[in-house]
């Protein structure tokens, strides 16, 4: 059996607010093809740890490495090219942009025309405009909103709007998605359609995904190992069953209904 690959992996990553340590001696690593889930409770520091791994936040120490490659501290918008993608806990479209424009708009990452071909309207520019044109409506058939390519963003519902940004960070070509809480706001029968996507997406373009998530029935669903951070240090890792009946893990949750919200 072929090896997978190490995509991800964290050492020591910390990061300092001032007085406040947001992040401290995180270590946590996703093999290709993996589907791994961050979790905790409010305040625990995911979404941070997310802000370091996309360049939004530079750690105060620690590394974090992409195939191998040492990247914190580069440019969000450098590593989306080297193929890290990820989604917002809140919504962030073009709300006055079709549906369409809006995946149009983030395969441009990729395409190779120059400024010159784009000015002159010389050929290479209309082959890569056809090109994302097709790949954009081929996208959106595979997220379920080929119907609905013409409508403004900000006219869709709200699970609707949710597929599009997932839409969007695919149109980049990534080898890493992170998914910040996409099933936040849905309702029962969003999260299921939700949880049979994130599964189809994964398989179809071979993604590795990285998960934060406040439902439990969705990370207990469809991931393989969990992360559990508290304070923003990791207390846990394992299985969803580990997991599950880790003291210290549960111990974390009191207050917010620990025996419900991990079963």
């Amino acid at each position: 059996m072929t090896a997978k690959a190490r995509v991800l992996e964290t050492k020591g990553l910390t990061v300092h607010f001032g007085g406040l340590t947001a992040v401290k001696d995180v270590d946590l690593y996703l093999d290709e093809g993996e589907l791994v889930a961050l979790i905790g409770p409010n305040g625990a520091g995911k979404t941070t740890v997310f802000n370091l791994l996309t360049g939004v936040y530079r750690p105060t120490a620690g590394e974090i490495r992409f195939f191998g490659e040492r990247i914190d501290g580069i440019a969000p918008h450098r590593l989306t090219r080297k193929g890290i993608a990820r989604t917002f806990q809140n919504i962030r479209l073009f709300q006055n942009l079709t549906v369409l424009d809006n995946v149009r708009i983030a395969y441009q990452v990729n395409t190779h025309h120059t400024f010159i071909d784009s000015i002159f309207r010389l050929p290479r520019f209309f082959r890569e405009e056809n090109r994302m044109l097709a790949e954009s409506r081929k996208l959106l058939e595979r997220v379920g909103l080929s119907a609905v390519e013409g409508e403004l963003a900000r006219n869709l519902p709200y699970g609707m709007q949710r597929r599009l940004e997932i839409a969007r960070a695919l149109a980049t070509r990534p080898k890493l998605l992170l998914l910040d809480e996409p099933a936040a706001g849905m309702n029962p029968r969003e999260t299921q359609e939700l949880m049979d996507l994130i599964r189809q997406v994964r398989e179809a373009f071979g993604l590795t995904i990285l998960l934060i998530e406040h439902d439990m029935s969705l990370v207990m669903s469809v991931s393989e190992r969990i992360y559990v951070l508290d304070h923003g240090a990791l207390i846990a890792h394992g299985t969803p069953v580990e997991v599950r009946k880790n003291p210290r893990v549960i111990e974390a949750y009191l207050g917010e209904a620990a025996e419900d919200a991990l079963a």
